[in-house]
C-alpha cells in the first residue's frame, strides 16, 4: 500500500494562493463598488442655496452678484450710501438691473423697480445712470466722469 505523504511545501504553496486570490477579489470589488457608486450615486447638493433657488438660470443678475435683504423688522437705512458699480440696460421684454454697492459692505444686483434697501426703490434704469426713489424723493446715481489726462503728443523723427 502506498502512504499518503503530506509534502509542507504543497500546503504552503495552496496558503499563499489562496490568500493571494482572496486579496485580489476583495481588491476587484472594492474598485466595482467605488466606481458604481462614482457612476450612480444621487448628485451632491449645492453649496450655495441662494444660487440654487434663482430659477432665472445663469442670465439673472441676482444670481450672480446677490439679491437685496427684504428684512421688514429691521432699521431702514435713511442716510445709506450708495454707490453704482454697473449697469444691465434693459432691452425689449425684460428690466434692467443695477449693480451697487451699500455701505461699503454689500454689492447686490437690483432689478428695475425692487427695494434696493427699506424704504429705496430702484425706479429707473437708463444707459449711464439708475434713479432711486427713497422715500418719496427722487435720486440720480450717474457714472462717475472719467478724468481723461491728456498727454503732450510724442515727437517722433527719423533719424
Amino acid at each position: 500500500m502506498r502512504q499518503l505523504l503530506f509534502d509542507r511545501s504543497t500546503i504552503a504553496q495552496s496558503a499563499v494562493v489562496t490568500v493571494a486570490t482572496v486579496a485580489a477579489l476583495v481588491l476587484l470589488g472594492l474598485v466595482a463598488a467605488y466606481w458604481t457608486w462614482a457612476w450612480l450615486a444621487p448628485l451632491p447638493e449645492p453649496r450655495a442655496p441662494g444660487a440654487a433657488n434663482a430659477g432665472g438660470g445663469a442670465s439673472s443678475a441676482g444670481a450672480l452678484f446677490g439679491a437685496a435683504q427684504r428684512d421688514a423688522s429691521g432699521p431702514a437705512r435713511t442716510g445709506s450710501a450708495i454707490r453704482l458699480l454697473g449697469i444691465v440696460a434693459a432691452t425689449e421684454g425684460r428690466s434692467g438691473y443695477a449693480v451697487m454697492q451699500l455701505d461699503s459692505k454689500e454689492i447686490l444686483a437690483v432689478r428695475e423697480g425692487e427695494e434696493v434697501a427699506p424704504n429705496i426703490v430702484l425706479t429707473e434704469v437708463g444707459v449711464d445712470h439708475v434713479i432711486l426713489e427713497r422715500g418719496g424723493t427722487r435720486e440720480t446715481l450717474a457714472w462717475p466722469e472719467k478724468n481723461t489726462v491728456t498727454e503732450p503728443p510724442v515727437s517722433r523723427t527719423n533719424r
